[in-house]
């Protein structure tokens, strides 16, 4: 403790939106993160979401590194891909590489005891995604978000803060806001959602 519960929304594009990015680079653009201090206390939640169609990955990450202190677990689900995030950022903006390693050190996947078996329920009918294991084995669920996928995620965000061509239509101010209330009820979901997914596995092993 305390355990950091972190996810990335990310998008990619084939054409480079910024300069010194590769086609299809994933680059992120939010992220959310619950950090625990105990199993049953009260979790502080915390949340980046990228403003504008400027590169966001400086200021993301100059932000999270303010929110994880020295010590303690990062918990991910599926860590290959929070992991391929924070390496692209350290080649990206070598100034953070040293601590951006220090942070891979300390990464613990939630996603192991399902994907590997170790815990199975029917519910999950035959999938180790957080989209069904979530509902398995808590009172939570994605069904019914206006945003409930990182696909969905990512197209959201590139409508309200692309680049638009003078002949295309902005969206309107309030929509922006409730696509933007949207991507961080989503985004929170995970990482409040795994922090569920741990509660429950403690108790089948208590």
């Amino acid at each position: 403790y305390p355990l950091y519960f972190l996810d990335f929304e990310t998008f990619s594009t084939a054409i480079p939106l910024y300069e010194g990015v590769r086609p299809y680079q994933i680059i992120p653009f939010q992220y959310s993160i619950h950090i625990l201090d105990a199993i049953d206390s009260q979790p502080s939640h915390y949340d980046f979401l990228a403003e504008g169609a400027e590169d966001p990955r400086e200021e993301l990450l100059l932000n999270l590194k303010y929110k994880i202190d020295e010590t303690g677990s990062i918990i991910v689900y599926y860590e290959s891909f929070e992991r391929g995030v924070l390496k692209e950022l350290a080649e990206a903006f070598p100034d953070y590489s040293q601590w951006i390693d220090s942070i891979l050190t300390r990464i613990v996947d939630l996603y192991k005891p399902f994907g590997n078996f170790h815990y199975y329920h029917s519910s999950q009918k035959g999938s180790a995604s957080v989209k069904n294991v979530l509902p398995a084995i808590t009172d939570l669920s994605y069904e019914g978000m206006e945003i409930a996928d990182g696909m969905a995620a990512s197209v959201y965000f590139l409508y309200i803060c692309g680049n638009y061509d003078i002949n295309e239509s902005r969206p309107a101010k309030e929509e922006v806001e409730k696509v933007r209330k949207s991507l961080i009820k989503y985004c929170g979901m995970d990482t409040g959602g795994m922090i569920h997914i741990l509660r429950a596995l403690v108790k089948e092993v208590e």
